[in-house]
């Protein structure tokens, strides 16, 4: 970290940056994926397209529902909606009640503040040492091999 690179190491743009790097195999195959998932896409919305055709009576081709009980499945799917949404407002209104209620009437929480002592007792070292640390800005710390402080120098 913080050392320069060799300059032989020079780094190369992402393939996202520059398309024309990826193998031309893998090119197609992206357009190609590409392609069918829009195509799926569109075909999945056809139905919808349907019956927002026969609510503003436009004509629909006779191909696009296998039969005419799905476009009323559809349709009777479209009235659970906006109860469904109700629903859901509904929930996330009480929710936002409770977490209010919960925020404003509970106990506020203790902060237990930490004295000098628990503090030196805490991290094994001796009081003075510790007060006289909190005075610096900078300290250069050392540290044991388990990773516990063992002595601190003050810098700054």
């Amino acid at each position: 970290m913080g050392q320069p690179r060799s300059r032989n190491n020079v780094e190369r743009p992402l393939i996202i940056e520059r398309p024309d790097l990826a193998h031309p195999v893998r090119r197609v195959l992206a357009f190609v994926i590409t392609l069918l998932a829009w195509i799926g896409f569109l075909a999945i919305w056809l139905p919808v397209l349907d019956i927002a055709a026969v609510a503003l009576d436009l004509p629909i081709p006779s191909r696009s529902f296998p039969s005419p009980n799905h476009a009323l499945a559809l349709r009777s799917l479209f009235n659970v909606f906006p109860f469904a949404i109700g629903l859901m407002i509904l929930v996330l209104a009480v929710n936002g009640v409770i977490n209010w209620i919960y925020k404003h009437l509970a106990k506020p929480k203790v902060h237990r503040f930490i004295g000098m002592e628990q503090l030196a007792t805490g991290l094994a070292l001796d009081k003075d040492k510790v007060s006289k640390w909190q005075g610096g800005r900078i300290l250069h710390v050392e540290h044991g091999p388990l990773g516990r402080v063992i002595n601190a120098e003050i810098i700054r």
